[in-house]
């Protein structure tokens, strides 16, 4: 019976830290909302989003060079080829 309880009150813990970060980022969201429609962003090239997706592909290849340094390498080589092959269009 006590450890019912003690389970009860855990999840009850649990579920009102959850409440509240939901909370407290919606009303987060809703406060930058404005701010974010003010900014004025400019779309990225093509070559720019080549160049942020082979980095993506460089930073995972790095997580694995450690453990599996062959398939570090493929993904290396395909980051490459992937930026020269935005230079042939």
């Amino acid at each position: 019976m006590t450890t019912a309880t003690l389970h009860s009150n855990v999840q009850r813990s649990r579920f009102v830290q959850h409440a509240l970060s939901a909370v407290s980022n919606l009303a987060f969201s809703s406060w930058a909302l404005p701010l974010r429609s003010v900014e004025l962003k400019r779309a990225l090239t093509p070559g720019e989003i080549t160049s942020l997706e082979a980095q993506k592909v460089r930073d995972l290849a790095y997580s694995y060079s450690k453990t599996d340094p062959g398939f570090a390498a493929d993904l290396y080589a395909a980051a490459a080829r992937h930026e020269g092959l935005g230079d042939e269009v």
